[in-house]
């Protein structure tokens, strides 16, 4: 019996520096910016659509643009029809259904050129919601609305990551090499917009405690498991995304301080087909921005859970429904996988321009291409960006 329990000692000590010699060669090897570069290098280059099956090609996209619209005169249903079956699926109330909750103040900051708050709200079904205003102090984009001074709005829904909310503000934190959003919210700030920015669920002051099941550094494992756990559970994260954005957005067209008829929804990667739902569903949205955030679950088999919805639509119709609303739409030439996909065939993007086009309203759509090469052009690329809310809303 000793000599048993000796045995397993050495073989547990053996183990033991196995695992700390490997991890201080990991941790010599790479510095966490060049991890992240190995996680996107490894993603696939010389991307091909998916080819599934015949036998489950007969009944899909049976709500699409393409199959269904053909004039002017079918336009106007077919949104409706899209909208109602988009609900549906993804159990979404009204926006009107969407109940306010008391808001919380958590920090203040002043900055030389805009004030920073924090603030914390209860969610629709009593999960925390955090979310940041950035305010400008110089009135370069006010206007007057009955007798007070407001500002045109920003909302943003920032991509996946730990880095969460923080990458877009611009402040720093443990996953500050992993930033990818060029600091868009404090940018805007100071060009004159106030900004919001929402925390996604499972991701920077939301995210979870996954130690035991995510390789060390964690930054997608912590959203990518919850989105999977609440869909065993019976929910579905994007879902609850779009409701967290949705009342947020209430919240905004409340402040006496905000230009109602001229506040942005942007989104970026994850966030843009938030941004796009979300738009698609509440009143008061001038313009949408989805930067690398439109891609066809159809042809590239994407990483977003969609329930049935490929029966009806794809994430294009859907942004092709917004038509003739004011949207711009961007990916990188070098993006990996179904993203660079879409840049390099502009699938997506020829669909909705169809939808604009025969809506007379193509001056409204800016699709942008670009070649980018910071994180392999998977970010925001701020000069066309602002120029489009110059256009529409500064």
């Amino acid at each position: 019996m000793r000599t048993r329990f000796k045995f397993l000692i050495v073989v547990l000590i053996i183990s033991i520096s196995i695992n700390v010699l490997i991890g201080y060669h990991y941790s010599d090897k790479y510095t966490p910016t060049q991890l992240f570069d190995k996680f996107i290098s490894s993603q696939p280059t010389n991307f091909e659509p998916i080819q599934i099956p015949e036998i489950y090609e007969k009944q899909v996209l049976l709500l699409s643009f393409e199959k269904n619209v053909f004039s002017k005169q079918d336009f106007g249903q077919w949104k409706i029809e899209i909208i109602k079956k988009f609900q549906n699926i993804f159990e979404i109330p009204d926006y009107d259904d969407i109940i306010l909750m008391p808001i919380e103040k958590i920090l203040e900051e002043k900055h030389d050129e805009y004030l920073l708050n924090k603030y914390s709200t209860s969610a629709q079904d009593n999960d925390k919601i955090i979310f940041y205003e950035l305010k400008p102090k110089r009135d370069t984009k006010t206007t007057s609305c009955e007798d007070k001074l407001c500002y045109p709005a920003v909302l943003i829904i920032p991509g996946s990551g730990n880095q969460g909310a923080l990458d877009a503000i611009n402040q720093s934190s443990q996953f500050s090499p992993y930033y990818y959003h060029k600091g868009i919210a404090e940018k805007l700030a100071k060009s004159g917009y106030v900004v919001f920015v929402i925390e996604n669920r499972g991701w920077g002051e939301r995210g979870l405690n996954v130690e035991m099941n995510c390789e060390q550094p964690d930054v997608y494992c912590s959203g990518n498991k919850l989105h999977r756990h609440l869909f065993n559970l019976g929910y579905n994260q994007y879902s609850l995304q779009i409701v967290d954005t949705m009342q947020l957005l209430k919240h905004i067209h409340n402040l006496d301080y905000v230009d109602n008829e001229k506040i942005a929804i942007a989104g970026l990667s994850l966030g843009g087909p938030v941004s796009i739902a979300v738009s698609n569903l509440a009143p008061n949205v001038s313009g949408t921005i989805a930067a690398s955030g439109v891609i066809s679950q159809y042809k590239t088999a994407g990483s977003g859970i969609t329930p049935g919805m490929l029966k009806y639509f794809d994430q294009p119709d859907l942004a092709a429904s917004l038509s003739p609303k004011p949207l711009y739409l961007s990916w990188g030439l070098n993006e990996k996988a179904g993203f660079g996909y879409e840049a390099n065939n502009q699938y997506s993007a020829k669909i909705i321009n169809n939808s604009y086009k025969l809506l007379d309203a193509e001056e409204k759509l800016v699709i942008v291409i670009h070649d980018e090469e910071f994180n392999y052009g998977h970010t925001f690329e701020l000069t066309s960006i602002i120029d489009f809310l110059d256009n529409t809303i500064g």
